[in-house]
């Protein structure tokens, strides 16, 4: 069953900026970055659990997955009716502290 996929503001915000710290050094690397990202996240809609659940206990027990792209950690939680993206990481950030 495909679900809506849900980017939250936060989550667009980090890919902003993301494209943005990359675009500074090589704009079109930053697009290319951009549109493979989004394409992963709407793949999400009809492959749910296609992620991997966090080691982190207390991520786990909120429900979150996450996918990795790269360097980056695209955290998301599948509820009934759609998949929220709720933030998109570094890898090195002590990312269970921002969520």
């Amino acid at each position: 069953m495909t679900r809506q996929v849900r980017v939250l503001r936060r989550a667009q915000t980090d890919l902003l900026e993301m494209q943005r710290y990359i675009a500074r050094d090589n704009p079109t690397a930053a697009e290319d970055m951009l549109r493979a990202m989004l394409d992963l996240i709407a793949s999400l809609g009809e492959f749910l659990e296609r992620g991997h659940i966090p080691k982190d206990a207390v991520l786990r027990a909120a429900g979150y997955r996450y996918l990795r792209y790269g360097e980056y950690l695209v955290f998301y939680k599948v509820l009934r009716s759609q998949v929220r993206v709720y933030r998109i990481v570094h890898g090195r950030r002590r990312y269970e502290d921002i969520l």
